[in-house]
């Protein structure tokens, strides 16, 4: 309950939630009647996020210098002398990401996936509690329908919370918070389950009506019959999108939307159908307004610009407008429970609506021009995978080395991880940019080291080097492409003491051919006439072990070890290609 006095405000952010800020305030301060762990959870809006924001604001120094604490019930306030404790926002992470941010911050210097569970372990140790918050986890995930939220449960929350040098604070979905509290031993965690008592607060509710709604019965009656403060909300939108007519009266998010197409005078499907874009997007980039339309009725099979075009009042209570400096206006879904909510009643229809907006996105490209991946827009690189993974066009995709190089890749690799789970058969190409994808992710390469580095990997995997027109990738990625007719690449110091790297071509005029060894513009000394470069006169960089490309019996190129008291041209070692690799060179 909030039961607030003159003397004690509410929360300003929150206004009220009294009773579960009392708690957490005491598990922050390590007393004794609260567990280690405290999980937050609710119906899908329900206020997990907002209280859990309100909180931490209250933990924060910044924050809190902005909020009058004297004013507040003294058991709802942390202790001042606290820092911040750290938070992970799983919202659009990976199970495996999330641990990765963990190992970043409590372990600096952690570099293999193998080592994760042992940093999750080993939080704590030596009496040193640490304190861990993680935030949104029913957000989680790149994609839409993957049981990330889960994984999150099995692979970091449940580590955690068994580990005795550990005080967590997490908020998460009702399933999962009740199987943490099937594994976790009695008298280690808390739910505070907003839904019901003592953590649920009628009083706060009837507030949140009061505001929304101008009349006093019509808003005791709102907040009586919905279920969550969303609903409470989109109804107070709706009636402010449309103040003629008596005052809707949902029960959850679903209701909000029926009842709101009925009072603006549309049907239901439409405002559906114009919402369905927004609600199957991932996290991350806003839909642009100039492609909502276009996807909109793809969806629809029909053209719902005149729909989108005056459908200001339809739409006002469900979305969000994004503006930013940096890019064109877009739109968001107001909260992942309206999508929840357009999703479950799309049922089987998902696939074909999933296909149908991939395409559409696909529309936006132009033409097949080398750079026209390049120039797409970062929603349409972004989202892409995903719906081409749920609408079964993935496959085709991954045949596309564009498409391969500027999608989103940690999105890219969620998507292709997922198909291959569900026994897929990739593509050739596709293996391969899989088998590079966690260097691709992890180091968050750019696009032209991606494009050199999977042109390298196609053709040890036996294909064709993609095309990389459109891509500006440096001369010296360009090693592994075959060169026809050159037998060996050497290296030689020209008079004044720069390299060069010498090609022999047998059976042409010269047969051999020299260029920069730092440039690769072609060079017109007499190669026969210029020494060997000695390790002391070599180039500096990391070159000491690379190979030397000699000529092998069967006429080709392949590396060897430098000879004693000779360096190789100045590649560096991860630049040079197996002894099985074509006759090749780094000009």
């Amino acid at each position: 309950m909030t039961d607030t006095t003159a003397a004690h405000q509410p929360h300003p952010h929150l206004g009220g939630r009294a009773a579960a800020l009392r708690t957490l305030a005491a598990w922050r301060a390590g007393t004794a009647d609260v567990p280690r762990t405290v999980l937050i959870t609710g119906d899908s809006g329900s206020g997990r996020t907002r209280l859990l924001t309100a909180f931490l604001m209250l933990c924060d120094p910044a924050a809190r210098a902005g909020i009058d604490t004297a004013a507040l019930d003294p058991a709802t306030v942390p202790p001042a002398d606290l820092p911040a404790p750290p938070v992970f926002d799983a919202t659009g992470v990976t199970a495996v990401q999330l641990r990765w941010l963990l190992a970043d911050h409590f372990a600096p210097g952690t570099d293999r996936a193998d080592q994760l569970p042992a940093v999750l372990a080993g939080l704590g140790a030596g009496g040193r509690p640490q304190t861990v918050v993680v935030a949104d986890a029913d957000r989680a995930g790149l994609l839409p329908d993957t049981e990330e939220s889960a994984r999150i449960t099995g692979e970091v929350l449940l580590p955690l919370a068994l580990n005795p040098g550990v005080r967590l604070l997490a908020d998460l979905p009702r399933a999962e918070a009740e199987r943490l509290a099937k594994d976790v031993p009695d008298g280690q965690l808390l739910v505070l389950d907003l839904d019901q008592d003592p953590w649920s607060d009628p009083e706060a509710l009837l507030r949140q009506a009061e505001l929304a709604v101008p009349e006093t019965t019509s808003a005791r009656q709102l907040a009586a019959v919905a279920g969550t403060p969303l609903v409470v909300q989109l109804a107070g939108w709706s009636f402010k999108a449309r103040p003629d007519g008596p005052l809707p009266l949902p029960r959850s998010a679903g209701d909000a939307l029926d009842l709101h197409a009925e009072r603006c005078g549309s049907d239901e499907l439409t405002l559906r159908r114009l919402l369905a874009p927004l609600a199957l997007a991932g996290p991350g980039e806003p839909l642009p307004l100039d492609l909502w339309a276009p996807v909109a009725s793809a969806v629809a099979g029909k053209d719902l610009g005149p729909a989108l075009a005056t459908g200001r009042e339809l739409l006002l209570p469900f979305f969000d407008l994004v503006a930013d400096e940096d890019r064109p206006p877009g739109v968001r879904i107001v909260h992942p429970a309206v999508a929840d909510e357009i999703r479950e009643r799309l049922g089987r229809t998902a696939r074909e609506v999933h296909r149908r907006i991939a395409t559409a996105l696909l529309a936006t490209l132009d033409g097949d021009r080398p750079g026209r991946w390049a120039d797409a827009a970062p929603y349409v690189r972004e989202q892409l995978p995903g719906h081409a993974l749920h609408g079964g066009l993935l496959d085709q995709l991954l045949t596309d080395p564009g498409f391969l190089l500027h999608a989103e890749q940690d999105r890219l690799r969620a998507a292709v991880d997922r198909h291959a789970a569900e026994g897929a058969e990739l593509p050739p190409l596709g293996r391969t940019w899989l088998r590079l994808a966690p260097l691709f992710t992890r180091q968050e390469l750019g696009v032209e080291l991606r494009a050199a580095l999977l042109d390298h990997a196609a053709r040890q995997d036996g294909l064709p080097g993609i095309d990389t027109a459109g891509v500006d990738v440096p001369w010296r990625t360009l090693w592994a492409r075959p060169l026809t007719g050159v037998g060996a690449v050497t290296a030689a110091v020209r008079p004044d003491g720069s390299h060069l790297l010498v090609a022999h071509r047998p059976g042409q005029e010269p047969e051999l051919a020299a260029h920069d060894a730092r440039t690769g513009e072609p060079d017109h000394t007499d190669p026969s006439s210029s020494p060997a470069p000695t390790a002391s006169s070599a180039p500096p960089g990391p070159s000491d072990s690379a190979p030397a490309a000699t000529t092998s019996g069967s006429g080709s190129a392949t590396p060897t070890a430098p000879s004693p008291g000779r360096s190789p041209p100045s590649c560096p070692p991860d630049r040079w290609p197996a002894p099985t690799s074509p006759p090749t060179a780094c000009c």
